[in-house]
């Protein structure tokens, strides 16, 4: 699936969550890994969205040698277009996105002066929060899911 179709799946979920009776009227984009960066990219082209999690979310910053015909843009290149508040959580030990992709994202973010939320976990790798797989790590996982709930209450409450 490119990233085109991908947002346009998600613009349509949220259109019709927003169109449910027993909705406030705000809609959060929430993902992991893949599901991360596609909640990031869906949030940039969609300022509809109220508020994104996005959870390790790799190839956010990608190098011109990662782009193809299916990934013809590195997502950071549309954080100018981020219309709603981010929380990101992001393991040090993590390999996508590295620290250093990380502090490059953190960078845009600052340099477009968006709202944005990030926390790293020393001792935590990819996908941290997966009670069922090694990378599991309790005390990081529980402190993320708190700042997540919070986040979501200040944003879509």
């Amino acid at each position: 699936m490119s990233d085109d179709q991908a947002v346009g799946d998600l613009a349509g979920a949220m259109e019709h969550i927003r169109a449910l009776p027993n909705v406030n009227g705000k809609v959060g984009i929430f993902g992991t890994c893949s599901g991360g960066r596609h909640a990031y990219l869906a949030a940039c082209l969609n300022s509809k969205f109220d508020a994104v999690v996005d959870c390790w979310g790799g190839r956010i910053v990608m190098t011109p040698d990662q782009l193809t015909d299916k990934f013809p843009v590195s997502p950071l290149e549309y954080t100018r277009e981020l219309a709603c508040p981010i929380l990101g959580l992001f393991g040090e030990e993590d390999s996508s996105p590295t620290p250093e992709q990380v502090n490059l994202h953190e960078e845009e973010l600052k340099m477009h002066g968006k709202n944005y939320e990030f926390h790293r976990y020393p001792n935590a790798g990819h996908g941290f929060f997966y009670y069922d797989r090694p990378n599991y790590r309790q005390s990081q996982a529980v402190d993320g899911w708190q700042k997540i709930f919070a986040f979501l209450e200040k944003h879509l409450a």
